[in-house]
């Protein structure tokens, strides 16, 4: 197995807030820019690993949000931000 493909694997393993919380670790030690340049690519690749599991976690959630709010086929949705 990849490098990569097990990053996948290891993310996928994780609760949303766990992945979350490992994504904003990534992003920190990325910003403080005192690290390596392979380090630096190992942390951005395993940043777009968790980004890419949070992003279809969210999706799956937004569908089924949909899904229990359809009333006569149509999905009644409002923005977060309430507008």
């Amino acid at each position: 197995m990849t490098k990569k493909a097990r990053q996948e694997t290891d993310a996928t393993d994780l609760k949303f807030e766990e992945a979350m919380a490992q994504l904003e670790a990534v992003v920190r030690k990325l910003e403080a820019g005192d690290v390596p340049l392979e380090e630096s690519l190992e942390a951005f690749e395993k940043g777009v690993s968790l980004v890419r599991v949070l992003h279809t976690r969210l999706d799956a959630v937004q569908e089924k949000i949909e899904e229990l709010t359809r009333a006569e086929g149509e999905v009644r949705t409002k923005p977060l931000n309430g507008e």
